[in-house]
């Protein structure tokens, strides 16, 4: 009787590869398809809508607010707030325009700090990054938008 030390090569693991890539391939078919489909609405809940903001439109609560829209808001929302920020082009669910009336008066102040604190999708969750203080600065800030937006497109009389 002969014996070899030589094994028999095992030919699962390629069929263990190939379900695996398969499995990879089928999830990123799945969230494609998910990113295609029109964004449900985002609806803060009505506990939160109904959260008053704590802090009054002063020249510090709107100079603090504008610094840290600066550092954490601008690359999606754009410098004036109008969801054109230079990584906006890059998102399939567009930034929110701050400076559009309609959408701002479907707004409260605790639906954006709610937004801002819990995040979705492209959108970063900032209740671990921020302070309650900054994210309700953020809001007096977010509000100013529309106002600076308005003032610069009014028609002067001729």
């Amino acid at each position: 009787m002969i014996r070899s030390d030589r094994t028999i090569p095992r030919r699962t693991g390629w069929v263990g590869g190939s379900c695996a890539a398969l499995a990879l391939l089928l999830s990123t078919s799945v969230n494609l398809r998910a990113q295609d489909k029109a964004p449900t609405p985002w609806v803060a809940p009505a506990d939160a809508r109904a959260v008053k903001n704590p802090l009054k439109k002063t020249p510090d609560v709107l100079k603090a607010g504008a610094e840290t829209f600066r550092e954490n808001c601008e690359v999606c929302h754009g410098p004036k707030g109008d969801g054109t920020g230079p990584t906006a082009k890059t998102l399939t669910i567009k930034p929110a325009n701050f400076t559009d009336p309609k959408l701002m008066a479907l707004e409260t102040d605790g639906s954006l700090f709610w937004k801002m604190s819990k995040g979705r999708g492209a959108m970063p969750s900032w209740e671990d990054q921020l302070s309650d203080t900054e994210r309700w600065q953020l809001v007096v800030y977010i509000r100013s938008l529309g106002a600076k937006a308005g003032a610069g497109s009014e028609k002067k009389p001729e």
